[in-house]
């Protein structure tokens, strides 16, 4: 077989290139050290407020109709168990991979600072992959169990792959901000499983593992940003508020990880976004499909 040749991100020259400054001092050692680090000011109030509306329209409808299956509603409205909210937004649970057909939130895969933080802690090349818009809607009491992202991805190695964490709103203990359990990553992947049939669709959690106590709710700010390990105990909680709380995320992770198991990939929806990828390695999502096939077989590690 031969191998796929190297690809060099657009726009950025090959081994990486800092868009911006950012201070390294610390921070790469605050992330090995508990798992993650909390990086203040990533997305502006513009920015905020454009990835915010651009959201609220696709949820009304501007969005293809081959992709219309990307709009995931909450468990407990979608089936019945409450009532269906006025606003269309309030029953909603997340957006999937919308970078696959709205130009507004590709942009977000290569925002300059989020690169430049993620190339401080995995190095100059970079891999996006499954960007969401996820919302926690007013009373609804929906939570995502401790877990760790590392179980659900057929490639590694885990130390480096990161999640991102993106609130367009003040997060906190009440409207489900993310709750953590510092060090958790040094770790192995643990056994995970579905709670219950009112859990959200593969929102997987760590079997009895519903209260830790070193676990702490950080308090993120619109606006800020969370990078967290892919072993990171975490979890978001209910909204019990009258206020919005929605989140982007994405997951970053070095050009040089390489699938451990066979498995398809092409949901992840893979965009190299700095560097160069390597012979080998993981490669881009040639043609990301719109259309969302929830029957696909997705296979977890452990």
């Amino acid at each position: 077989m031969t191998e796929a040749p190297e690809r060099v991100a657009e726009g950025a020259p090959s081994g990486g290139s800092r868009g911006t400054e950012f201070p390294e001092t610390g921070l790469r050692e605050t992330y090995r050290h508990q798992g993650f680090v909390v990086v203040p000011g990533l997305l502006d109030a513009e920015q905020i407020a454009r990835y915010r509306q651009r959201a609220r329209e696709v949820v009304l409808g501007d969005i293809p109709a081959e992709a219309k299956r990307r709009l995931m509603r909450d468990v407990r409205i979608a089936k019945g168990l409450v009532p269906e909210p006025g606003d269309p937004e309030d029953g909603m649970w997340k957006i999937l991979n919308p970078d696959r057909f709205d130009a507004t939130f590709r942009r977000f895969l290569t925002t300059p600072r989020l690169l430049d933080v993620a190339e401080t802690l995995l190095g100059p090349d970079l891999i996006s992959f499954l960007l969401m818009f996820i919302y926690k809607p007013k009373r609804i009491t929906s939570v995502h169990p401790f877990h760790q992202d590392a179980y659900y991805f057929p490639f590694g190695p885990d130390d480096d792959i990161a999640g991102v964490w993106v609130p367009l709103d003040d997060t906190d203990a009440d409207n489900g901000g993310l709750t953590v359990v510092p060090g958790s990553h040094r770790g192995p992947i643990l056994d995970h499983a579905m709670p219950d049939e009112l859990t959200n669709a593969r929102a997987y959690g760590i079997p009895g593992a519903d209260a830790h106590e070193d676990a702490v709710t950080l308090e993120v700010a619109a606006g800020d940003a969370v990078f967290f390990h892919s072993r990171l105990w975490h979890k978001t909680g209910s909204n019990v508020t009258e206020r919005h709380r929605r989140v982007l995320t994405m997951h970053v992770c070095s050009a040089r990880c390489a699938m451990t198991h066979e498995a398809t990939i092409d949901e992840f929806g893979m965009t190299l976004v700095r560097g160069r990828t390597r012979p080998g390695c993981l490669e881009p999502t040639a043609a990301p499909r719109l259309d969302l096939n929830l029957s696909d077989e997705v296979t977890f590690r452990s």
